[in-house]
């Protein structure tokens, strides 16, 4: 499980385990004797690693006397199904975003969240956007580039850091299956500057893969991709075919390639 806690500013050993039935527990190991503040870091890669947190905040509760604890949780799971798109589907983002409430927790912590919904619906958020965290990459030299209209706003405040221009793409898909089948992009070729493309999550990849077949013919330059959320679930070897390097700030992978640079903000 990808959790820790943090009491007095000590970090403190924790046990998590799996019952024969599937049921998880955790244990707090090695309690310090004073509590001044409680920090639990929650990086909720899948399912499990969420119902870990819930049961260590309760198991924090009953060894501290009931503390005021900050919660970080760099990603917000199912915060892009913030809507319901077809009759008869739940709204995920809300489902999630009730749980974290329900621990009255008094602060939490996302970074670059997907959109504003789930930002409106969690209680006592704190925000670290994408131009927070990727400020240390953004150069002179890069057109930043949004790829589709939804990370627009998170392209234009990373391309601000550096007083570098914004192009907007955009994606085609298969009208039978939806699936991302190219891209297309509002620039002109830049010479021998680089293109950073920004956004939020890589999940599979596709939008990068498809965008980056577009933009390399445009520059002499490099192809960057910046993503806050690295899920790469899909792998990187057709990542890297057409991009030259990745920055992440959280990723899944506890194995990246060498061309795969984690940000720390």
């Amino acid at each position: 499980m990808r959790l820790s806690l943090t009491v007095s500013g000590q970090i403190v050993p924790l046990r998590c385990f799996t019952f024969p039935g599937g049921e998880l527990q955790v244990r707090i190991e090695g309690l310090p004797s004073t509590v001044d503040a409680v920090t639990i870091r929650a990086d909720l890669v899948d399912s499990d690693t969420l119902m870990a947190l819930l049961l260590l905040t309760d198991a924090a509760r009953r060894h501290y006397a009931d503390p005021a604890i900050d919660l970080v949780c760099p990603y917000l799971p199912y915060a892009r199904q913030d809507r319901v798109a077809y009759s008869g589907e739940a709204l995920s983002a809300a489902v999630v975003c009730k749980l974290l409430n329900a621990q009255n927790y008094r602060s939490v912590e996302i970074w670059d969240a997907h959109s504003d919904v789930s930002l409106a619906l969690l209680d006592r958020v704190r925000h670290r956007p994408a131009s927070d965290l990727a400020g240390s990459i953004v150069t002179a030299n890069d057109v930043v580039v949004a790829p589709d209209l939804g990370a627009v706003k998170r392209a234009t405040a990373c391309a601000k850091l550096a007083g570098v221009p914004v192009v907007q793409a955009e994606k085609t898909r298969s009208t039978d299956t939806g699936a991302i089948t190219g891209s297309a992009v509002h620039s002109g070729p830049i010479g021998a500057r680089d293109f950073l493309i920004v956004d939020d999550i890589c999940d599979g990849g596709r939008t990068f893969i498809e965008l980056a077949k577009v933009l390399r013919p445009l520059t002499d330059g490099r192809v960057k991709l910046y993503v806050t959320h690295g899920i790469f679930s899909a792998g990187f070897e057709a990542l890297r075919a057409g991009i030259d390097q990745i920055f992440v700030a959280n990723p899944f992978p506890a194995d990246l390639p060498d061309f795969v640079q984690i940000v720390r903000g």
